[in-house]
């Protein structure tokens, strides 16, 4: 019994701490126009409000997006960056 109980942290330890994977994509950024306006937003992709969180960005130009996951799929974390023109 007692070998199970040091087994289970064990497994669970190794289980649960996998390494990250992080990827990211960045787009050239539109220098012609001075007068940008950006804004990120960092959110988990298992999240029930993603589609509300980006649909304030409608019409803006993704820049950035990096995600951030581990081999086991527990975590997904993700930040993306949009712009538009200031005026």
């Amino acid at each position: 019994m007692n070998k199970l109980l040091c087994l289970l942290p064990a497994a669970l330890l190794l289980a649960g701490c996998s390494g990250a994977n992080v990827t990211s994509q960045l787009r050239a950024l539109d220098t012609n126009s001075p007068e940008k306006v950006l804004r990120c937003e960092s959110f988990s992709t298992g999240s029930s409000s993603v589609n509300e969180t980006l649909e304030q960005y409608d019409g803006w130009a993704m820049v950035y997006a990096s995600e951030y996951t581990t081999d086991n799929k527990t975590t997904t974390e993700m930040t993306m960056c949009f712009e538009k023109d200031a005026k």
